[in-house]
């Protein structure tokens, strides 16, 4: 089996090549590529089955090049990081990343997700070996046209384990109860019973879930298709997708394919308001507001995709972050290792209860050592600036006497911390921020441009228009128009 490290540092792949020959983790070959074009000819060339990629590459301008090269290749990935930031935790997931990892990397979780990835690998080969037969029943979970023709089964179900290297355990278990047919995948069971009732099946199931999790400490899910009878793969995918339910429900259930509810829409990016809400509940230690926004994500009776959730988290984390890097916490060790391991609690734990727990957690330890930080004075200044203009920026008074005045520090000294750290002047920033809500409100609003330039901090809608056009390279008005074209286009009603 070959794995390719994608990193920039010839030190760390050299030390991660070491790390794997050491332990033997049954890698066959180590490929290397420091750059992106030496990662697209190693893909090309070599196709391997296991990447690490450093996610920094993926912000370069080429990246697209390395992108395509991962699409058109059958592997799994496991993302690297020397900046626990959301647009690497977003570009994992969009790469379906088994898991972003943070450098330094934690040298036992890396030889777990390389195992978990080659494992993986070998139960996908095997797999496919029983395809060869004429009379399985395998191709039909992937394949309309090798649907066989069995009446003996009155229900198709799936199981799934808490922890996934106990699924050999389980198959092995439920061949001992002699109740049903089975098909072991790499992650989970495929079932079919000959129950006569719904009924009868779901008290077993229930029942199977108490044996298992009383006999081997460990939780269980099963999903079972109770809709009028379709093919063997649109049944498969129903309750593959059922099984998503176990993110807001948790383990130790039963879901029926008839009782999956819709999923709804849900922004993963935070708004200018919900940004303001959570700088104003940290800064206030306001643990009870922030508990309400997150369990609202929980609520019973409304469903989001799980990958739209954990990216809205990771958008809320960088709120947290800037609150932590405010106070100069990422200092303190502990802290720092609690936020890496929420990071990776947000992208990989398969129930939202446990994610929301840890979350509310960490924010309360979080604020509970900015208070210690204030009066020990620890306090960045430039993060606190960028904090009130958050807040602050749709008010026109705002400007840099308000600002230092506000933060304690003089104007001169105030302007020198913006230029270093922001590469640009404070009213550079000011105006980016609001030309940003203004391009906002102009998609998504009826507003007229006078009533924009107001709401963005713009006295003068004159002066707007023409900061507007000198970024984006036409006027707001035009701007406006030619927004409402892509989205006529985009809904085929042109």
């Amino acid at each position: 089996m070959k794995l390719l490290v994608i990193d920039r540092d010839q030190t760390e792949r050299n030390g991660i090549q070491w790390y794997i020959k050491r332990y033997q983790l049954n890698i066959t070959t180590i490929l290397e590529a420091g750059n992106i074009n030496e990662a697209v000819q190693q893909l090309e060339a070599e196709n391997p089955e296991v990447i690490l990629l450093e996610m920094e590459l993926l912000t370069q301008e080429e990246s697209n090049r390395l992108r395509k090269a991962l699409s058109l290749n059958s592997q799994h990935i496991i993302g690297m990081t020397a900046e626990p930031l959301f647009k690497h935790a977003l570009n994992a997931l969009s790469l379906r990343a088994l898991t972003l990892l943070v450098k330094p990397l934690d040298l036992n979780m890396l030889k777990q997700y390389i195992t978990h990835a080659i494992r993986q690998k070998i139960n996908v080969q095997r797999e496919v070996l029983p395809l060869v037969g004429d009379h399985s029943i395998y191709p039909s979970l992937f394949l309309e046209k090798h649907q066989v023709v069995n009446n003996e089964f009155t229900f198709c179900l799936m199981l799934e384990t808490e922890f996934l290297e106990q699924n050999e355990q389980l198959f092995h278990w439920l061949e001992s109860l002699n109740h049903l047919t089975l098909l072991p995948l790499s992650k989970r069971i495929v079932a079919f019973s000959t129950d006569d009732s719904l009924e009868g099946l779901t008290k077993r199931a229930k029942a199977i879930i108490r044996e298992w999790t009383s006999t081997h400490n460990a939780n269980l899910n099963i999903a079972i298709y109770d809709l009028p009878r379709k093919s063997i793969k649109e049944m498969y995918q129903a309750i593959k997708e059922t099984l998503k339910l176990r993110f807001q429900h948790g383990f130790g259930q039963v879901f029926l394919v008839s009782k999956l509810p819709k999923f709804h829409s849900l922004d993963p990016f935070l708004t200018i308001e919900q940004q303001r809400l959570w700088i104003t509940s940290l800064e206030q230690n306001d643990v009870q507001t922030i508990k309400r926004f997150l369990y609202s994500i929980t609520a019973n009776d409304i469903y989001y995709q799980p990958d739209t959730i954990r990216i809205q988290l990771t958008s809320i984390l960088a709120q947290v972050r800037r609150f932590m890097l405010k106070y100069q916490m990422e200092k303190r060790l502990d802290l720092e290792l609690r936020y890496n391991r929420l990071f990776d609690i947000i992208l990989n734990h398969p129930v939202l209860y446990t994610i929301i727990q840890e979350f509310v957690l960490f924010c309360q330890d979080t604020m509970n050592q900015s208070i210690k930080q204030k009066e020990k004075g620890q306090f960045d200044y430039v993060n606190a600036a960028l904090d009130f203009i958050d807040y602050s920026y749709t008010d026109p008074k705002l400007n840099l006497e308000v600002l230092a005045s506000f933060i304690g520090i003089s104007q001169s000294y105030l302007s020198m911390l913006f230029s270093q750290t922001k590469a640009m002047t404070f009213k550079q920033y000011l105006n980016q921020k609001r030309l940003t809500h203004a391009k906002q409100l102009l998609q998504e609003t009826n507003l007229t441009i006078h009533e924009i330039a107001s709401k963005t901090g713009f006295n003068d809608a004159n002066y707007f228009s023409k900061l507007f056009k000198g970024k984006y390279g036409e006027s707001p008005l035009l701007y406006r128009q030619h927004a409402i074209l892509s989205i006529a286009k985009g809904a085929g009603t042109l």
